[in-house]
């Protein structure tokens, strides 16, 4: 699995590899399910930011109970503040740590990203990608795309609870899928991107788009 380092460090983020045995597990019960060969690509921990009319960045809708929602912002703006003053004497020296032992070759420092990876939806209200984006949302696990000749799914795998399909849609051959540029345009128009991890991109060259 997933290694068990913390996933964050103030506004930093860990972006490291899935195991090759989770990966089998993932797709494995997607094939299953589906009775037919499924790819995986794995996605990690994600937030999702909306441009989708009526609905702020972080997927509220607009004009509904603001007070609450200006709350809420404050409550995040002012645990990132803290969780950044707060690590910085940690943060600074384990960041030239990491950049002394990458230059070693102990360590990975790609693996930690500044920001938390997203999910860029995009369309109408009603649209497949914003459906995605709120079946995900909330999600505190780690995540991952799942595709067939028939269906497009994220999947939530790790942890102690059981692999769950948290959204899929069906009759996969009307949508366009391309996991190497980290795209997914759906037939209403709407579109879900993201980045995907370097190690994910070596692997969908390895097998041709179908890791």
């Amino acid at each position: 699995m997933v290694g068990h380092r913390p996933g964050r460090l103030g506004f930093w983020w860990r972006t490291g590899p899935a195991s090759e045995e989770l990966r089998e597990t993932v797709r494995l019960h997607c094939a299953q399910i589906w009775s037919e060969y499924a790819a995986v690509l794995y996605l990690g921990r994600r937030g999702v930011t909306y441009d989708v009319p009526g609905r702020r960045r972080d997927g509220t809708r607009r004009h509904k109970r603001p007070l609450r929602w200006l709350g809420h912002l404050v409550v995040i703006a002012g645990d990132a503040v803290l969780s950044g003053v707060l690590l910085l004497p940690v943060l600074l020296p384990t960041l030239l740590v990491l950049e002394v032992l990458d230059g070693v070759g102990a360590v990975d420092a790609t693996s930690w990203e500044f920001g938390q990876p997203k999910l860029a939806v995009s369309g109408a209200s009603d649209a497949h990608a914003v459906a995605l984006g709120d079946h995900v949302r909330r999600q505190r696990r780690d995540l991952w795309l799942a595709w067939s000749g028939t269906r497009i799914a994220v999947v939530a795998a790790g942890g102690e609870q059981p692999i769950h399909i948290l959204w899929q849609v069906d009759d996969a051959t009307a949508h366009d899928i391309q996991p190497s540029s980290g795209v997914i345009d759906f037939a209403d128009q709407s579109t879900v991107s993201f980045v995907p991890s370097d190690a994910e991109l070596d692997r969908l060259r390895e097998f041709d788009d179908r890791p």
